[in-house]
């Protein structure tokens, strides 16, 4: 699976399918063109002067709070514009560092269904992400891609149209392709629950 949101330091080299934006209160210096910068998932003032447990805490309630995730997620992936959108700070993975960017994907990947990894670490699960602090790691089951195979065939008429699901999404595991008319869309794990289980 292409997942869809990464995470990665200003130093890692990306490929050019994948676009740079950044998280983090500044940027370096010299920087070349081609970066963006997504100030809303910034950490707060207090970035450098509290511990680990408590800047957690702040940063999922006074910076991730006031935010809805799927719209950043949708934002995240428009400013994309087809790359992968990969979230940047300055801490690097192989340092035995931590950073904020760990907890905004963990944040970002509770409601995507899908792991917001850092490049290079694709294959690992969310709660190890390599700069989450290993006392706040926690198992999303969320990001566990859903089974859609029993939901297939089954009808469900949705503001008056009969809606019928096709199949798995081959781009998106955990979602299915419903068809309504003549469209066809994807629709997530938790639409397929509750507008199509068993009467």
């Amino acid at each position: 699976m292409a997942n869809l949101i990464k995470t990665a330091s200003w130093a890692t080299k990306l490929p050019d399918d994948h676009l740079r934006v950044g998280i983090s209160r500044g940027t370096p210096r010299r920087l070349p063109a081609g970066y963006r910068v997504y100030r809303a998932l910034a950490p707060g003032p207090w970035f450098n002067s509290v511990g680990i447990e408590e800047y957690y805490h702040l940063y999922r309630t006074e910076i991730l709070g006031p935010l809805d995730p799927r719209l950043i997620a949708d934002a995240l992936l428009a400013l994309g514009n087809g790359r992968v959108p990969v979230l940047l700070c300055y801490e690097q993975p192989d340092r035995g560092q931590w950073c904020h960017r760990a907890m905004a994907a963990e944040w970002l990947a509770e409601v995507l269904g899908a792991t917001v990894p850092e490049f290079g670490y694709e294959s690992l699960p969310q709660h190890e992400h390599p700069l989450m602090p290993p006392q706040l790691r926690r198992r999303l089951p969320s990001t566990e891609p859903g089974d859609v195979s029993p939901f297939v065939g089954r009808t469900a008429t949705i503001a008056g149209e009969l809606h019928r699901v096709v199949g798995p999404d081959p781009e998106k595991p955990g979602s299915a392709i419903i068809a309504a008319g003549d469209r066809q869309f994807s629709t997530s794990m938790t639409t397929l629950r509750r507008q199509f289980a068993k009467p």
